[in-house]
């Protein structure tokens, strides 16, 4: 990966790319996100998807936002 800190706690170097989120994480946020984004990373997740012109993915049965977003098929990118 670069040398960039992750996006999201901006502590550790970034060394995981999230392709439709635009970003990259650290390995402890990726972790921490196993199970969808943490609420706290929120507001970065969503500036990311709006840089883009993306819309915000629905919730997951753990009511997160999915960490392996991919924008639906018909949706011009």
């Amino acid at each position: 990966m670069t040398d960039s800190l992750c996006h999201l706690c901006l502590a550790a170097p970034a060394a995981q790319r999230v392709k439709h989120y635009g970003i990259a994480v650290c390995r402890g946020c990726w972790q921490r996100a196993s199970s969808g984004w943490p609420p706290e990373f929120e507001p970065a997740l969503r500036q990311a998807l709006a840089r883009q012109g993306l819309l915000i993915p629905d919730r997951n049965s753990q009511q997160r936002l999915p960490r392996d977003y991919q924008p639906p098929a018909d949706y011009a990118l």
